[in-house]
């Protein structure tokens, strides 16, 4: 029985044990392999081949002869840049280019000459829906100039602006407009410093232009006389100026003359210094008196003046007699206007319009030009100190005079040389150089200008130098010592300090007030050029 107990026993036992162990790698083996072949075919289904096309995986590699064709481009490129040249300048000029490059530079550099704030051409039709300043006087300016010349009228005005607006080449374009050419007068208070002299050039001028002695007829033989031996005999036009007594009877017969006459007084300030004032009453009475009739060929007097209040220092006689009008002028706004003026002056046209190639080239390597990070802000910082259009000229021209074969494109590091030429050279460019308390003593300064104090003593920027040591705790120097005092008479012996008094007797050195004539912009440059990181700290709280 018990033999067949454990014959039957098994059998019981042994069904359950094996179906369990039957059943768990069902579990393992049935439920992954759907898994993969659902994955494989869901989501890769490039993949759902057997793996044997696996093992034939590596023929993709023809996947590199896509990047052999590449490289025929390169050489295409290379090939092809001779034809991409026409465009830009190349490195050394070709010898057919030579007079091209000359042609252009005598071009660029007459227009540099003449470089105005006036519009030029087509730019005065802008974007901008009313016109510039310059624009309006130009209009006001010829319209009244074009009364004188085509009606006889006498008319006066004044030309108010700043240094470098174009009030000079706004009235000589104005005249060259004109329908007729008058009888232009050129005066300077620069050169005129008297009322006589003024009057003899005025005298001088009208001989030139009219060819005619303005003598008077018992006066001629007298003249002819006299034996000069420095007039040669066969001279053509014998200029003789009139005697100082029939000097002033000049003026009041300019509006006889056979053309309407234009007198250009530059400075005209300066000739209100005159004594009396007797040349401005003489002309504007000239003026005021000149009628339209059938006699009279019309005066005009233009002023030019860059001092706002002229019209206040004249006389009450010579006001009364002056029209008022007053025509202002003003230079660029904008720093695009600039490089608009620029851009204009240098790709000026050339005369030989059979290098239709150079001019191509050169107005695209003036564009790259201009274009460029350095010259902009070049120009940007001289834009920002003066707005004078005559000093970019000026920049400019040594840039167009460095062309040559070898070089024929415009130069960054010329600009930059004549940027720095233009300039004044730093007054303390050493200030980088000193020692450690004296730029100490340069920030603290610097400090007291920031509070409001433009004199300062000794105490208050060693004070000032103990609080910034106890903060920082960094200080290689002696507070208690005499480094501070030496460096500090240093500055004085170098004149970076200055004292505002003379000393006075019982008061001592470090009680003197000084100034710091050094900039703060110098002195940041000078404490950047040390490397001293707790030095900029402290300058920078003085902002």
């Amino acid at each position: 029985m018990r033999d067949i107990q454990n014959i039957v026993s098994p059998r019981v036992t042994s069904p359950a044990k094996a179906s369990s162990v039957k059943r768990f790698p069902q579990r393992e083996t049935t439920p992954t392999r759907p898994k993969t072949s659902v994955q494989t075919s869901s989501v890769l289904p490039s993949l759902h081949p057997p793996r044997t096309e696996d093992a034939a995986s590596p023929p993709p590699s023809p996947k590199p002869l896509p990047t052999t064709p590449a490289k025929s481009p390169r050489k295409r490129n290379d090939v092809a840049a001779p034809q991409v040249s026409p465009s830009r300048l190349p490195r050394a000029l070709p010898s057919n280019l030579y007079p091209a490059l000359n042609a252009q530079k005598r071009a660029t550099l007459k227009a540099l000459h003449e470089i105005s704030v006036l519009p030029q051409g087509d730019s005065e039709d802008d974007d901008n829906t009313e016109p510039s300043a310059n624009t309006a006087a130009f209009n006001q300016l010829r319209g009244l100039l074009t009364g004188t010349v085509e009606r006889g009228e006498g008319n006066s005005c004044m030309v108010i602006g700043p240094k470098g607006s174009g009030k000079t080449q706004l009235v000589e374009r104005a005249i060259s407009t004109l329908p007729e050419a008058p009888i232009v007068i050129r005066l300077s208070g620069f050169a005129q410093t008297n009322d006589r002299l003024a009057i003899r050039e005025i005298a001088w001028q009208l001989a030139e232009q009219t060819g005619q002695s303005l003598l008077p007829p018992e006066q001629d033989e007298t003249v002819q006389d006299d034996e000069n031996p420095f007039i040669e005999p066969n001279a053509e036009v014998a200029v003789t100026l009139p005697p100082p007594s029939h000097l002033l009877a000049l003026i009041s017969m300019l509006p006889t003359l056979p053309r309407p006459t234009i007198i250009t007084l530059d400075g005209f300030d300066l000739f209100a210094l005159h004594a009396r004032q007797s040349l401005l009453y003489c002309l504007l009475d000239t003026v005021q008196s000149c009628r339209a009739v059938s006699g009279n060929r019309g005066i005009a007097v233009v002023g030019v003046t860059t001092r706002v209040e002229t019209i206040n220092i004249l006389e009450k006689r010579v006001k009364s007699r002056f029209s008022g009008r007053i025509i202002r002028t003003a230079g660029l706004p904008l720093f695009d206007n600039w490089i608009g003026a620029a851009r204009h002056a240098l790709c000026s046209p050339i005369q030989d319009e059979s290098e239709c190639d150079w001019s191509n080239m050169w107005n695209a390597s003036v564009d790259s030009f201009l274009h460029d990070q350095q010259v902009v802000r070049l120009l940007k910082e001289t834009f920002t100190l003066t707005k004078d259009i005559r000093v970019l000229g000026r920049l400019l021209v040594a840039t167009v005079i460095a062309l040559k074969p070898s070089s024929p494109a415009l130069s960054t590091s010329e600009l930059a040389a004549a940027v720095n030429k233009q300039r004044y050279p730093p007054r303390f460019s050493f200030l980088s150089s000193l020692t450690y308390p004296s730029i100490c003593l340069l920030i603290a300064a610097a400090h007291v200008r920031t509070s409001g104090h433009e004199t300062f003593t000794f105490e208050m920027l060693h004070d000032a130098f103990q609080d910034q040591v106890r903060t920082s705790m960094s200080a290689p120097v002696t507070v208690d010592g005499g480094g501070i005092g030496m460096a500090f008479e240093k500055l004085v012996s170098l004149q970076v300090f200055v004292a505002t008094a003379s000393a006075a007797a019982g008061i001592g050195k470090e009680f003197m007030k000084y100034r710091c004539d050094a900039d703060r912009s110098e002195i940041k440059d000078a404490v950047d050029k040390t490397g001293q990181l707790s030095l900029k700290k402290w300058l920078t709280k003085a902002q």
